[in-house]
């Protein structure tokens, strides 16, 4: 509340109760800027003071009040008392030479009863000491006030029952610091009060008696006990204080250990997470390599079964074309025996053979157009087997590129791996430079980078994969067409031999029939030539083919191998990187220990700090002690001064006291 707001207050309730506005009260707000009203020297009348007493009961601002040398009337006072007996907020009050007396001093002590905020009040140039009825109630609400610090009593015409009545206050009181009793009449009985309520008293630091006729010894002891207990109190604050700043910093100390803890905790926690993310991922890549592993074993395994198998056809190929040229040598001699016996009945037969001629004539361009018919499928075959050939020799173009480009697709895995296992090492380094605050930091954005390569490192084994596959699709249509053209050659052989023994038995009935002719004999020779011919030209078409599937075998074992060799790179890798990760482990069980140290470290200082904080308590309590041994020998020595002084007194003859000075 500002003084306009004060002002117009004012104004408020002189208007609201018809109290005619006192100009000197508008010109004290405007000059107590606003949290001080100086009404020092004013005249005042009843209303006035009135309003006053709601306003400093209403204002939450108004913190120093000062009525000096107004010469208030009782009611005025009584007013002003009442409003502050509701205030919260005015520390300071002065009501200096205002001829405070008898039933305003009751009004007083009310005031002091019911206000909590009121620090300093100066009751300087009154007459409370006139009536010891009304000083009496003061005095005993002055020992249940627990917020006034500084009292000023100077000149209140004050006996030695007043000073009676204001020791049983002081023995009472805990709040008051200062007290000003100078010049009024309290006599060597209210200095002996004063000083015997001193013994009671813990707080009373500064205790001015100029000018009571006080004698100067208990003037001196109440000194020598006033300066005790402000030694006292001094070094009780101080030893709050070195407690309060001691509680501070253990407390402190005590949540900085606390928040290390935490961190550590939780710093192990997530290291903790990520060494079993860790170990969990190279567990499922090792499962996942073992288990390709596992299918590259059983490719490998029906490779060889069909090596095994394409063998043993190649076997029982060989065994049928030794077979057939057995046969062939076993025909050649039965040829020469039947040429030797057809010479031996040439001269029999050879009517029989001019009979027999047309009809071998005949026989002969029958057999002819089927060896035409025969040629033309050889050639429609060896056609067949040229296109083979030739998608056969795409495919493996094609095989060549795809596996030219997996190669390539590796090679950029394994450089982009490097180049990430780089970044990695020198993200490593840089780490062991920084500071421990940014270890979460660079561990996070480690295992980004980590599942980043090994996003790549999967999407490169899903096309490695999916180009193994197409491999495999086009191995498999190779050996489902190699398939189709051996059970083709095979089928085309079942019927040249078919045809051949036809051939043959149709030839050794001719010869059972003709008896041997000699030209029908040499016919046969030419046509038997000319069988062998045709296969011995099969039998090299053959062969050819056999050669080239075993060139095909021959290659198939070059991928066999390169793919062992590709597996046996990948379980490589796959061991260096898990001996990587078991090094990374290591490193970090390594950090592990040391944070550990660190830990067991941060403990020993704890347990220091404490032994620290009890020796301090202790310290502080030996000063307590020696605070308190302090105390009982002043207390010895002044009641050794009391006894000394009271049978000095006694022994002593009376003697007039000094009158007081008439002026201040």
């Amino acid at each position: 509340m500002s003084s306009d707001q004060l002002t117009d207050l004012y104004k408020q309730l002189c208007r609201k109760h018809n109290i005619e506005i006192q100009e000197c009260v508008q010109e004290a707000f405007v000059v107590g800027s606003g949290a001080v009203l100086d009404l020092a020297t004013q005249t005042l009348d009843v209303g006035t003071c009135a309003v006053l007493g709601k306003i400093m009961q209403m204002s939450q601002t108004l913190s120093k009040v000062s009525f000096e040398d107004c010469l208030l009337r009782e009611e005025c006072t009584k007013s002003l008392l009442l409003g502050l007996c509701g205030s919260g907020s005015v520390r300071t009050l002065s009501l200096k030479g205002n001829a405070i007396q008898a039933t305003t001093t009751t009004a007083l002590a009310k005031m002091l009863r019911h206000n909590r905020s009121i620090v300093r009040l100066s009751l300087e140039w009154n007459n409370l000491g006139l009536c010891p009825d009304s000083f009496a109630s003061f005095c005993e609400a002055l020992g249940t006030n627990s917020s006034l610090q500084y009292l000023d009593l100077r000149s209140n015409q004050l006996a030695s029952d007043a000073a009676t009545h204001l020791a049983e206050a002081l023995a009472r009181n805990c709040a008051l610091l200062t007290l000003d009793v100078r010049w009024n009449n309290l006599g060597a009985s209210g200095g002996k009060a004063l000083l015997s309520s001193l013994r009671h008293n813990t707080t009373l630091t500064k205790l001015s008696l100029t000018g009571n006729s006080v004698p100067a010894d208990v003037t001196a002891a109440i000194e020598a006990h006033v300066a005790q207990t402000a030694r006292g109190s001094e070094l009780r604050r101080e030893y709050t204080s070195q407690a309060d700043t001691l509680r501070h910093e253990l407390e402190k100390q005590q949540r900085a250990t606390t928040r290390q803890m935490e961190n550590m905790e939780r710093s192990l926690m997530e290291k903790d997470r990520a060494f079993n993310s860790a170990i969990k991922e190279s567990k499922f890549e090792i499962g996942r390599l073992e288990e390709e592993l596992r299918s590259r074993t059983k490719e490998l395994e029906a490779l060889v079964a069909k090596y095994e198998l394409v063998s043993s056809a190649l076997r029982l190929s060989q065994e049928r074309i030794s077979a057939l040229e057995a046969t062939n040598t076993s025909l050649e001699t039965e040829l020469r025996n039947s040429q030797e016996a057809a010479q031996t009945c040439h001269k029999e037969d050879r009517e029989a053979l001019e009979k027999a001629l047309a009809e071998h004539i005949q026989e002969v361009r029958s057999l002819q157009k089927t060896i035409t018919h025969l040629e033309a499928q050889v050639g429609e075959l060896e056609f067949k087997c040229e296109n083979q050939r030739k998608q056969i020799l795409d495919y493996k173009e094609n095989m060549c590129a795809l596996q030219s480009e997996v190669k390539a697709v590796r090679h950029e895995c394994d450089e982009m791996i490097n180049s990430e296992s780089l970044k990695h090492k020198e993200g490593l380094k840089q780490q062991e430079q920084q500071h421990n605050a940014e270890v979460v930091r660079l561990t996070n954005q480690h295992q980004q980078t980590e599942t980043e390569l090994r996003e790549a490192l999967r999407a490169c084994e899903a096309q490695r994969s999916e180009v193994e596959a197409e491999v495999a699709g086009m191995r498999l249509q190779l050996s489902s067409e190699r398939s189709s053209t051996q059970t083709q050659l095979h089928s085309l052989k079942q019927q040249l031999k078919a045809e051949h023994s036809a051939t043959v038995r149709s030839l050794e009935e001719r010869l059972e029939v003709s008896a041997g002719s000699l030209e029908e004999a040499q016919d046969r020779i030419r046509t038997q030539a000319a069988s062998n011919a045709t296969l011995t030209t099969t039998n090299a078409r053959l062969s050819a083919q056999l050669r080239s599937l075993s060139n095909d075998l021959a290659e198939m074992r070059v991928s066999v191998e390169g793919k062992e060799s590709e597996v046996r790179e990948a379980e490589r890798r796959v061991r260096e990187e898990i001996a990587g990760l078991s090094e990374e482990l290591r490193l970090e069980r390594e950090q592990t220990a040391r944070l550990k140290d660190t830990i067991v470290e941060l403990k020993r200082r704890i347990s220091e700090l404490e032994g620290e904080k009890d020796q301090r308590i202790r310290d502080a309590r030996a000063k307590e002690e020696e605070a308190r041994r302090t105390r009982e020998d002043e207390a010895r020595r002044a009641a050794l001064l009391h006894s000394a002084f009271l049978s000095y007194f006694n022994s002593s003859p009376a003697q007039p006291l000094p009158h007081p000075p008439s002026s201040h």
